[in-house]
């Protein structure tokens, strides 16, 4: 006699269920721990309640990761840590912002109906807006925020003192071809 897979799966999960049944305390055998409120056998709390007691009148120590990590280096390698203060908070200008946005779409929305339905010479553009949380680096004109200008002026101050004329001069002409001497001229 043979017997399928999923009939022996069926019959195996039956044992395996009636074996839960039979270990697992009737629930009317538990009792209820006075300090935690969780429920145990009698045999089983008697050792929980001593625990349990012990665990819940001591407060724990709050776990500090730094001192862990630190442990076995030198002490004068270790950087003590320094709360960083918080930058003073910039004013909002986002009202300047919401009315750019707004004006660049009404731009071209007027473009695109000059495109599409007139057909005569477009408007000319809006004038740029300039975020005033942004610097101006002199040297090439575009404009950077604080962290990024710090960088960025940096650099093309070095790139201008090595390149001082760059641009101004007219590019110098390849030599013309010299012409080539032959004996009959």
């Amino acid at each position: 006699m043979e017997i399928s897979l999923a009939e022996l799966q069926t019959i195996l999960n039956r044992i395996i269920s009636k074996q839960r049944h039979n270990d697992a305390p009737p629930a009317g055998d538990l009792t209820q721990c006075e300090t935690c409120n969780r429920s145990f056998r009698p045999k089983v709390l008697f050792m929980h309640a001593k625990i349990c007691q012990k665990s819940a009148t001591k407060r724990r120590k709050v776990f500090d990761s730094s001192r862990q990590r630190a442990e076995g280096t030198d002490p004068p390698t270790l950087k003590p840590l320094k709360p960083k203060a918080e930058p003073p908070k910039k004013l909002s200008n986002w009202r300047k912002k919401h009315d750019d946005v707004i004006a660049t779409i009404r731009a071209a929305k007027v473009i695109t109906r000059v495109i599409v339905k007139d057909g005569g010479p477009l408007p000319p553009p809006p004038p740029p807006t300039y975020d005033p949380d942004y610097v101006q680096c002199p040297c090439c004109d575009r404009r950077f925020n604080q962290g990024a200008a710090d960088r960025r002026i940096k650099f093309c101050q070095e790139q201008a003192a090595r390149m001082p004329t760059k641009g101004k001069l007219e590019p110098k002409k390849p030599p013309g071809r010299t012409p080539v001497w032959t004996p009959h001229g």
